[in-house]
């Protein structure tokens, strides 16, 4: 099922690098998006970290930048 998402254009994409550390100590880290805009990206960071808090565990986290050029195969 095609889509339309933030990396459809050429220029920059963000996304969310998020650790995670649930209450049992158990560690993962996991990457969402990509985004058209870092304030997406670094929403995830803030939903991810408050959502965890809730549940006895702990989340941090940072954006990356990508640079796509898209060429036609």
């Amino acid at each position: 099922m095609a889509r339309n998402i933030g990396a459809d254009r050429n220029g920059d994409v963000y996304r969310a690098v998020i650790q995670f550390t649930n209450r049992n100590g158990q560690q993962w880290t996991e990457h969402e998006g990509p985004y058209a805009k870092p304030a997406a990206a670094r929403a995830r960071v803030t939903f991810w970290t408050n959502r965890m808090a809730c549940s006895g565990g702990s989340a941090t986290g940072h954006i990356e930048k990508a640079t796509t050029t898209w060429e036609r195969v």
